[in-house]
């Protein structure tokens, strides 16, 4: 079984989280937010944590200290969606965006980094539900923006890395920081996991940021 837990809002179902096109990567096992307890995440087999974006995030502030320890011990985590009540050291409320159109929501690579490695910034920007996966142009076209960010970090702490920025002044979109001898890595937007696309340059998006958390990138 993967090092990695995703975090989410109830009972896990059965299908995994992430993308429906990630069928052909390994998936991190889900667990309950109501669940997290110390024997999981300090017993030892655990790595690497992904909160889903819709995850209780006052349960989570009462589980501060253990997802601290946790960290501090050299695990890695990865929060997803929009942070209202802080539960972690580092994490500081998300902001919405003025936006009015595409250019007001465009992302830029701000710092490389291994889990973004070879990422088309345009990839992560549009999505589309037409039949098909377009690129480019075409993509620019029919594709709809914000989906993977509406908003930025209000605040970096101390030692953090800017990876993507969004908007025309590339605010702070996704982030990452030390922590004792863990990392958190910070996605304001929707599940990062849900943007591995094979066929996009996003295709090795998921499994890179699942080795990552393993901490074996």
């Amino acid at each position: 079984m993967s090092a990695v837990r995703a975090v989410t809002m109830g009972p896990a179902s059965a299908t995994p989280p992430g993308s429906p096109r990630m069928s052909t990567h390994p998936r991190p096992a889900p667990v309950d937010v109501y669940d997290l307890t110390e024997e999981l995440l300090l017993g030892g087999t655990v790595r690497g944590l992904t909160v889903t974006g819709n995850a209780d995030q006052i349960h989570l502030q009462r589980q501060a200290p253990l997802l601290e320890e946790f960290v501090r011990r050299g695990g890695r985590v990865l929060v997803n969606g929009h942070i209202v009540r802080p539960f972690l050291p580092g994490l500081t409320p998300w902001r919405a965006l003025d936006h009015r159109g595409p250019a007001d929501l465009v992302i830029t690579s701000v710092t490389p980094h291994p889990v973004f490695e070879g990422v088309d910034p345009a990839d992560l920007l549009y999505r589309t539900g037409v039949p098909g996966t377009p690129t480019g142009e075409e993509l620019t076209r029919v594709g709809v923006a914000g989906f993977y960010g509406r908003g930025y970090q209000t605040h970096l702490p101390e030692g953090a890395t800017v990876l993507n920025g969004i908007g025309p002044h590339a605010l702070p979109l996704d982030i990452v920081y030390p922590l004792g001898e863990g990392q958190v890595m910070v996605h304001a937007g929707n599940d990062l996991l849900s943007f591995c696309d094979p066929d996009r340059s996003t295709r090795h998006l998921g499994p890179r940021l699942l080795a990552w958390l393993e901490g074996t990138l």
